[in-house]
């Protein structure tokens, strides 16, 4: 039987390992000296992968894995990996017979939670939990006044508070008095726990925003950037501020060309019209794929250097554009869709402003029938056409 990964692919994602491990390396030179770096890989690493993502990173000194489901950390420890993992989602009791055999660290958002979990404990080792504070993003978590419940929770037998946590809502939007608020309560938690001698030795609230925007009083003992460890600016801008590297590119290949005539409408509801002649190919990329929908006649996709207009709609499995000033087009033509180092234009960034979204949205939508290359070490597998 063939190899699945060497049969042609009309479509695939190259997945920039090098580039994580940068833009790791140069959010450390930002960090206070023992501040330690979680990076999120939960819905599969944004979309890049979560097995090739982790071991990158680990290798690269990344000390925690955030995960939000138990069966995103059981799955990395099923894959072989080995680090620190934390499940960022709340921990319920349908949780805790997996939680020792899989060396998996909870968040406790409620003292009901911690009894039970405690009690379970005193057959088992003791587990190392973190708490997570409601600090004002109002998901989750013990309300950040609540000092008693927490400091209740903290002298709990058979359970370790390796750590307390919140979330940040308004990182991303410089200037929102919310950050501040948050902030204040977060540090009042932590010095009132301090006061009491159960102050947690990992106590961190830092999203990539705060990490990158906002000076080291937020880092406390560890910071979790996402979104910017992929290499995207965390408040969607392009070029970025900061000398990220983009994670992933979205390339697909033309499948057909054909000469359409004036007058004549391409795609569904024939929302483009041809004004003149042209010459279009249809793109292996549609929807289907994680490439979104969106207003009909909006965007590019570069061919041979070329910016080429998306005509009308673009389809589950596939889009048009004009080509018809691309000198040489021809079947087979590589076509970038998303790709920042390519053009602007076609940023993850970009493309995320274009259908009013974010970047994390763009990521985690791409599709598994999607192949995936890596490149690692400054070697990488061949583009699959």
């Amino acid at each position: 039987m063939q190899p699945f990964g060497e049969i042609p692919r009309p479509n695939w994602l190259e997945i920039d390992l090098d580039n994580l491990q940068s833009n790791i390396s140069y959010v450390k030179s930002l960090l206070p000296a023992g501040v330690k770096i979680l990076l999120p890989v939960k819905a599969d690493a944004y979309g890049h992968g979560a097995l090739a993502v982790s071991l990158a990173a680990i290798d690269a000194g990344v000390d925690f894995l955030g995960v939000a489901h138990l069966f995103e950390g059981i799955a990395l420890r099923e894959k072989g990996i080995k680090a620190r993992v934390l499940i960022l989602g709340p921990c319920l009791e349908s949780d805790f017979p997996f939680l020792q055999k899989n060396n998996l660290t909870p968040s406790i958002s409620n003292l009901e939670t911690a009894k039970k979990l405690s009690t379970l404990n005193s057959q088992l080792s003791t587990q190392k939990i973190h708490i997570k504070i409601d600090t004002g993003m109002h998901r989750f978590g013990i309300k950040y006044d609540n000092f008693d419940e927490v400091k209740r929770i903290c002298e709990l037998p058979n359970l370790e508070v390796e750590g307390i946590y919140s979330h940040l809502a308004t990182a991303d939007i410089p200037g929102h008095p919310a950050m501040e608020k948050q902030l204040e309560r977060f540090d009042k938690m932590v010095e009132e726990l301090e006061k009491a001698g159960l102050r947690p030795p990992i106590c961190h609230i830092a999203n990539s925003s705060a990490t990158l925007l906002f000076t080291s009083k937020t880092h406390y003992d560890m910071v979790r950037p996402g979104i910017s460890l992929y290499g995207y600016d965390p408040v969607g801008k392009f070029p970025s501020e900061f000398p990220l590297k983009p994670v992933l590119r979205l390339r697909s290949t033309v499948r057909a060309l054909r000469e359409v005539e004036t007058d004549e409408g391409v795609s569904y509801g024939h929302f483009f019209v041809a004004k003149k002649n042209m010459l279009i190919a249809t793109v292996a990329i549609g929807y289907g794929d994680g490439y979104l929908r969106g207003e009909p006649n909006k965007g590019v996709i570069f061919i041979r250097g070329k910016a080429c207009p998306i005509l009308g709609r673009v389809c589950m499995d596939a889009c048009m554009v004009d080509v018809s000033e691309v000198p040489g087009v021809e079947i087979g033509d590589i076509a970038e869709c998303i790709n920042g180092e390519i053009s602007e234009q076609i940023s993850v960034e970009a493309f995320a402003a274009e259908h009013k979204t974010i970047s994390y949205e763009i990521t985690t939508r791409m599709a598994n029938r999607l192949y995936r290359t890596y490149r690692y070490k400054g070697k990488g597998a061949p583009s699959p056409i």
